[in-house]
């Protein structure tokens, strides 16, 4: 602990911020999704913002705190980066898919910006898509002839 610790003082303050901000997101995830139903979480997830962060530096963020949080999934990790991309003015679009390939079924949760994989995209590609969850609203695009790229893909 002692040693994270030292870590987090010799970040800069915008990544100490950031941090801050991943921790919060994650941690509020986590309750939201024991507490309350899907619909209320997907709005938390893409209510907009004015802040100014990266994506990538968002996904850092929320990498570097899901490590320590315990009983971190995949699907929290991809709701809080949504909410922290969204507070941003970043659209994003979350997807959920399943495999049941393996022995049981078995979901992934993973988040693309501007069709990339920002996170949860180690075995993306081999589960078969279930749903797709579009930030809701007006956001700023990567690029500005992606416009309409991020609709509704999905059903649960």
């Amino acid at each position: 602990m002692l040693r994270q610790l030292k870590t987090f003082i010799r970040f800069t303050q915008q990544d100490r911020n950031l941090v801050l901000r991943a921790t919060t997101a994650l941690v509020v995830c986590r309750v939201r999704l024991r507490l309350q139903g899907i619909e209320k979480i997907r709005a938390w997830a893409s209510r907009r913002g004015n802040g100014t962060a990266a994506p990538s530096q968002l996904a850092w963020a929320i990498e570097i705190v899901s490590r320590r949080v315990p009983g971190t999934t995949c699907l929290s990790k991809a709701l809080a980066l949504q909410h922290l991309l969204s507070e941003s003015g970043h659209r994003s679009e979350l997807k959920i898919g399943v495999d049941n390939a393996q022995e049981g079924f078995v979901a992934h949760a993973w988040l693309l910006f501007d069709e990339e994989i920002l996170i949860g995209g180690g075995a993306a590609e081999k589960y078969k898509l279930l749903a797709a969850w579009p930030t809701y609203g007006a956001f700023r695009e990567a690029d500005p002839d992606k416009q309409d790229r991020h609709e509704f893909s999905g059903s649960v």
